[in-house]
């Protein structure tokens, strides 16, 4: 191989890598704005019927007899436990724990104990949130 093909070879892989690497960045970056435009979706939902505070909002959506943790609304519930769990506030871990039972999911008769314990494993994850990290001013205005 000559001195002049491995430079060219050289060049059309750094090329393709720095392609490769642009567009990584370019999906974290759109799958961060889909989970901010979900979790800003649910927490609007839930400061709508209850104003104030985001995390707050979202407990008492949970707890609302209204909302229940019947099986017609255990889908929005979820949401709600996946939100809380992407907004990294640590005040609802008690909530969360709460209701965790550590039974099976059943979606028919409980709330769903795989999102729960999703939400608190991401609560208790002490590593960097990097779909937070992206859109914490969008999400805290």
């Amino acid at each position: 191989m000559s001195l002049k093909s491995t430079s060219r070879l050289r060049r059309i892989l750094l090329r393709g890598i720095l392609v490769v690497l642009l567009a990584c960045v370019v999906v974290i970056i759109l799958f961060s704005l889909s989970i901010e435009l979900g979790v800003k979706k649910t927490c609007e939902m839930a400061t709508r019927k209850y104003p104030g505070d985001k995390v707050e909002a979202l407990i008492m959506f949970v707890e609302s007899t209204e909302n229940g943790y019947n099986a017609r609304r255990y889908s929005v519930n979820n949401h709600a436990f996946w939100a809380l769990g992407q907004l990294g506030d640590k005040r609802a871990l008690p909530f969360l724990r709460k209701l965790l039972t550590g039974e099976p999911c059943d979606h028919e008769t409980n709330l769903c104990q795989g999102e729960i314990q999703e939400a608190i494993q991401q609560l208790e994850r002490n590593g960097f949130n990097l779909p937070k990290f992206l859109w914490r001013g969008i999400l805290n205005s």
